[in-house]
């Protein structure tokens, strides 16, 4: 029942997502920066941001080839694919840089790969039914990057349309599990390190934001199951930064180190 005299949220009109979608788009392809949507496409509510980013993948034309996610804070949505050309894997990776530009901004992180899909179905997926379609377990670095110029100042629902800073996925050496250490179980604390020639390292106290690196896929998909969505096998999830954002240097070779976990040697080129 409606409350008498309470406001009425009115439909999206058809086809603002659509517009709202082709500047952000636009400023991908070109490597444009947008100060922000027009009035009339912004995304009021994390529905329709999600929608926008939705949209954005349609009209790029490029499958998600890695999702990122964590557990939601209130009034927020942490869900966003990361498209499979902006994937690398090997000790290089070559980054369409801005003019003056000679850092990257990356997030230390674990990629899950899956072993088989997990597709939208109408009941909820358990954590033991997520736990038997993840395979092997990655070091990984993501790639941050904003289309638009002061995302700094902008509302959550717009930052979720355009895919929550996604601009990459540096998928680097497997982890090589312990006995006793399963996907259940990974470590959510370990020293980052990261090692630049020439210059001391520097360490960080590495650990998880949501202290599981499981149950933010669990959340993520079944978050994907409730809008007709689904993960499939050769998919990476991430799940947090346990170090941050880090500003790298383009142009150095550069070695992360994840605790017992093993080293991720990276160079990034312009």
């Amino acid at each position: 029942m409606t409350t008498p005299g309470a406001a009425q949220s009115l439909p999206r009109p058809l086809g603002l997502d659509e517009h709202a979608a082709r500047i952000l788009v636009a400023a991908r392809q070109q490597g444009t920066l947008v100060e922000r949507l027009p009035d009339e496409l912004r995304p009021v509510n994390l529905d329709e941001g999600f929608a926008i980013q939705q949209q954005v993948g349609k009209q790029l034309g490029r499958q998600a080839g890695a999702w990122k996610c964590a557990l939601p804070p209130a009034g927020k949505i942490i869900a966003a694919p990361i498209y499979d050309n902006v994937i690398h894997r090997g000790a290089q990776c070559r980054i369409r840089a801005m003019p003056g530009q000679s850092w990257v901004r990356a997030e230390p992180e674990l990629a899950c790969l899956l072993a088989c899909d997990l597709p939208p179905r109408r009941q909820a997926y358990g954590e033991a039914e997520v736990l038997d379609a993840l395979g092997n377990v990655h070091l990984a670095l993501e790639l941050l990057c904003s289309r638009y110029a002061h995302p700094e100042s902008l509302t959550f629902p717009e930052l979720l349309a355009d895919g929550l800073f996604n601009a990459g996925l540096v998928i680097g050496p497997r982890v090589e599990l312990l006995d006793g250490t399963t996907l259940a179980n990974l470590p959510v604390e370990f020293p980052i390190s990261l090692t630049r020639t020439g210059q001391n390292t520097v360490s960080f106290a590495g650990r998880h934001p949501d202290r599981s690196v499981l149950a933010p896929i669990v959340w993520l998909v079944n978050f994907l199951r409730v809008r007709g969505l689904g993960l499939h096998a050769g998919q990476a999830v991430i799940t947090g930064s346990y170090a941050g954002v880090l500003e790298l240097p383009i142009g150095c070779e550069l070695h992360f180190g994840f605790g017992d976990l093993g080293t991720l040697p990276i160079l990034f080129l312009s």
